[in-house]
């Protein structure tokens, strides 16, 4: 009821309800709002947006393509939190890796990715704290390409506003992956967390990140017109606080640059709980929209098909039965003995003669029977008989053999 209810937590001031925040007019380049934007905090999985940069500059050197295929290994797989569920041992593309990254969060697909562009994740990592030097990134460590919690791993808003700058300048194709709403892999459905998709009008990316350590964090991207704006919100306390104040943010910066001369942090006092409450069950819900339309269309296909089949049998059926019949037939004429035909002599026999006769004419139908009796064994069974089999089996299949697991269902992600 909470999350499906408008929220309204944050207290009209100047000041947002999170630890840091920085928001960027990317059209000037000039910082429109700034809130302790120089306080370390663990980046949690905002590191995913380095990593992908580190992965896309591999490709565009053509070290690495998307198309490559990547075999997932035990680490990969092993690899805890947040989720795209890989399969170990399983190959798919580093673009199919890249989109878990982004839309699932994926940790296992961000060390499958890691091996593959630095051979291990010890060099990928490498490459990552190299990337951060050369963007300028003074007061930002990273010890894993995911961002689950680690000794000495921290960053800040700035540091996070300058990486999203430079990853949208360079890759602002990469904004396929970050606006994808939800994605399904090995029968599991998982959704991007980021809640101003489809709830913030022009909202497309960026990025989602959680540990207990830093809170609730988000780097949204937003484009209305010729404007773009980027902002980076550090340490909510809950996805509710994050996402209407990451919300309330956006709205004051484009009402700022619209014009009026006002300031942002005077119109976030000057805004009220209708402008910046979020429906945090939206995105998922149209996601999931989304997929049961496609999934519908794809049954309906299946029981087309099904239905050409089964009345494809039904015109051949007929013909199978009759030739069936004659072969049977056949057969059993072929098994009876040939009946002598009676002589004049036999036709004058006494009554006795005629009584041993008709014994031995008796005698002589018993193998023709039997052959014929043994012939309609092989015929189909009948539809009661049949469908009763039928009906076993189809018991059967839905029991799991003894030490086996029954097959996955789709389920939806509730990782934060």
């Amino acid at each position: 009821m909470l999350l499906a209810a408008p929220v309204a937590h944050a207290s009209s001031h100047e000041t947002l309800d999170v630890r840091s925040a920085l928001l960027l007019d990317m059209s000037t380049g000039r910082i429109i709002y700034e809130q302790n934007a120089d306080e370390p905090i663990p980046p949690a999985s905002l590191t995913k947006v380095l990593s992908m940069y580190v992965a896309l500059d591999q490709v565009r050197a053509g070290k690495a393509s998307l198309k490559d295929t990547v075999k997932v290994s035990r680490r990969a797989f092993s690899t805890g939190g947040s989720r795209m569920f890989l399969k170990q041992g399983e190959t798919l593309t580093l673009d199919d890796l890249l989109e878990g990254m982004a839309v699932s969060s994926g940790n296992d697909a961000s060390v499958a990715t890691a091996e593959h562009i630095g051979g291990n994740v010890d060099n990928f990592v490498q490459m990552m704290n190299a990337k951060t030097r050369a963007l300028g990134m003074k007061n930002s460590v990273f010890r894993n390409p995911h961002g689950l919690p680690a000794a000495g791993q921290h960053t800040t808003a700035r540091d996070m506003l300058i990486l999203s700058r430079a990853y949208l300048a360079q890759y602002p194709e990469a904004l396929r992956y970050h606006s994808t709403r939800y994605i399904k892999h090995n029968k599991v459905i998982t959704t991007n967390k980021n809640p101003l998709l489809g709830n913030c009008e022009g909202a497309d990316g960026l990025k989602t990140g959680w540990v207990f350590a830093s809170g609730y964090n988000l780097i949204s991207t937003v484009k209305r017109g010729k404007t773009r704006l980027l902002a980076v919100v550090l340490g909510a306390e809950t996805t509710q606080v994050r996402a209407q104040e990451v919300n309330r943010l956006v709205e004051a910066g484009f009402r700022s640059v619209a014009g009026g001369g006002k300031r942002v942090s005077t119109l976030l006092a000057d805004m009220k709980p209708a402008d910046y409450a979020l429906n945090l069950h939206k995105t998922n819900s149209e996601a999931y929209a989304e997929l049961r339309k496609t999934s519908k269309a794809a049954k309906a296909r299946k029981t087309s098909v099904a239905a050409a089949k089964a009345s494809e049998d039904a015109k051949a059926s007929p013909v199978q039965k009759k030739s069936k019949r004659k072969k049977a037939s056949a057969t059993a004429q072929k098994s009876a003995p040939k009946a002598s035909q009676p002589s004049a002599r036999q036709a004058s026999a006494t009554p006795k003669a005629t009584k041993a006769k008709a014994t031995a004419q008796t005698q002589a139908k018993q193998p023709a029977r039997k052959a014929v009796a043994k012939s309609e064994d092989q015929e189909p069974a009948p539809k009661a008989a049949r469908k009763k089999a039928s009906s076993t089996k189809s018991t059967a299949d839905k029991t799991p053999a003894p030490g086996k697991k029954a097959a996955p269902r789709e389920v939806a992600d509730k990782q934060g």
